[in-house]
């Protein structure tokens, strides 16, 4: 088959992340090319023909069964429509293997920034069996949960097995009329059916599992059933599970303002069930990442896992800096010409101020990406929805900071939360949290200047009138932001001058 023709039985590719989302009582069908960021949004005839689309029928075939489901075409609009979807790279090649061959990096800093590759060590037939790995639990910290409902207003994807799918439908069968069709209150989490988890439809950027309107509500399945009748992936929320070679570490994603209220505060709720041990011990369906065995210290530059582990104890044990965002900028370049070696860890505890020349093409890559994002929120987001209106603070604190005298300022300035700052580095490096897509010392800059807009953000958000509960805590509204709707992908732009905005 040529590559440029139709596919004879088309089918989503699994790059594609389909979401549903109501906006007021408008359904709206949204395709992100996880590949490419780039989005296209459907009406519900389009999602009809595309849901019958599961790879086993022509294009006849799929116009007779969407007309069954009530999303009647004509074969040849049919025909169109996904030769538009194979245009834009939405459709599965017919070999499925083709689906997820490897390409090249987006841009020449991508290129740069990626690791070595090195072969895996030869397997150690005396090494502990990786199920009895110690879990080492961030210390004194526990959660207090305020109930409000941020975390579920603030992520694009809430993921549901088909049994927690089935229990939430038969608990709230009223729900987008979910209890009737389970389509109805779900998407893939990728690709088309089947899948093997699902994504609940989102009304007004909320989980539509989510009771009460405006900046607070409470889950309706745990209302309903208690707490375990929630997915999985909150039930763990705002755990992380990261598998070093040596342990388990078991930290906390910063992205809730529950979190960070619950710094200095005992009496919470543990991370994990304490009579848990060992990886073992753990429910099979939570995801622990593994740390590979070589991690990016800097570009072209790699260092074995071991040693980024032993480092990061070390780093960890460190006095905190006055200034955390100048620690750690002053940490990335000492690692870049050091290494990791214990100067580079004083330099951290000692660090020189922040050169505001050093951060503005940071945040104008940030501001760039944020701006771009809000304008394409504003298509078809509710202006209810917390995602749409953080997007707009994010780009509208970095174009603030873009004036050199203000930026200065904010600098000169003593951090407005130096605790919550501190926190966020300490849970950061116990669940290496700074190791990543990225190499270390460029993650090191990009927390930074996570820190840095958040300060700005509460002028912002006063300027704005926001009473949203999530403002209270804005470093932990753009780490949600950063992560949750690829505004990190600016770091790249940032190296690569801002061509790729």
């Amino acid at each position: 088959m040529s590559p440029n023709a139709l596919p004879a039985r088309p089918r989503l590719a699994d790059h594609v992340l389909a979401r549903r989302h109501m906006v007021g009582e408008e359904e709206r069908i949204l395709l992100h090319d996880a590949r490419t960021g780039e989005l296209l949004q459907l009406g519900a005839r389009e999602w009809g023909l595309l849901s019958a689309a599961d790879g086993t029928r022509d294009v006849e075939g799929i116009v007779i069964a969407a007309a069954r489901e009530g999303a009647p075409a004509r074969v040849a609009a049919a025909q169109a429509f996904f030769a538009q979807l194979h245009a834009a790279g939405l459709l599965a090649a017919e070999d499925a293997g083709e689906d997820e061959a490897p390409r090249a990096p987006a841009t020449a800093a991508a290129a740069a920034a990626a690791a070595p590759v090195t072969a895996a060590p030869a397997l150690d037939p005396g090494a502990r069996d990786p199920q009895e790995r110690p879990l080492e639990v961030l210390p004194d910290f526990s959660l207090h949960c305020d109930g409000r409902g941020s975390c579920c207003r603030i992520y694009a994807s809430i993921l549901f097995d088909p049994e927690e799918a089935a229990r939430a439908r038969a608990l709230r069968p009223e729900v987008l009329s979910g209890g009737a069709r389970h389509e109805r209150a779900f998407t893939p989490e990728r690709g088309a059916w089947p899948c093997a988890a699902s994504v609940v439809a989102m009304r007004d950027g909320r989980c539509a599992y989510l009771e009460g309107e405006g900046g607070a509500g409470r889950c309706s399945l745990h209302a309903a059933g208690g707490p375990g009748a929630k997915p999985l992936g909150c039930r763990t929320f705002p755990a992380s599970f990261v598998d070093d070679g040596e342990s388990v570490r078991i930290s906390v994603a910063v992205e809730c303002a529950c979190v960070l209220a619950s710094v200095g505060r005992p009496g919470g709720a543990p991370l994990v069930d304490p009579r848990l041990r060992a990886r073992g011990d753990l429910d099979e369906r939570i995801d622990v990442a593994t740390l590979p065995d070589h991690v990016a210290v800097a570009p072209g530059r790699a260092a074995a896992r071991a040693e980024l582990v032993a480092w990061s104890r070390r780093l960890a044990a460190a006095a905190p800096p006055p200034d955390v965002a100048a620690g750690l900028f002053a940490l990335a370049a000492a690692v870049e010409a050091e290494g990791l070696t214990g100067g580079a860890i004083a330099r951290f505890e000692r660090p020189d101020p922040l050169d505001p020349a050093a951060l503005a093409p940071w945040l104008a890559a940030l501001h760039r990406r944020a701006a771009r994002r809000a304008r394409e929120d504003a298509a078809w987001r509710s202006e209810r929805d917390l995602a749409r209106r953080a997007t707009q603070w994010i780009a509208a604190a970095t174009f603030a900071l873009a004036e050199p005298d203000l930026l200065a300022a904010l600098l000169q300035a003593p951090a407005p939360a130096p605790d919550r700052e501190r926190f966020t580095l300490r849970a950061a490096i116990h669940g290496h949290r700074l190791l990543g897509a990225l190499p270390l010392s460029l993650a090191l800059r990009d927390r930074a200047v996570r820190l840095v807009v958040a300060r700005a953000l509460p002028l912002i958000c006063a300027e704005a009138g926001a009473d949203d509960p999530a403002c209270a805590e804005p470093i932990a509204l753009v780490e949600a932001m950063l992560r949750g709707h690829g505004l990190d992908a600016y770091a790249l732009d940032a190296l690569d001058g801002g061509r790729a905005s």
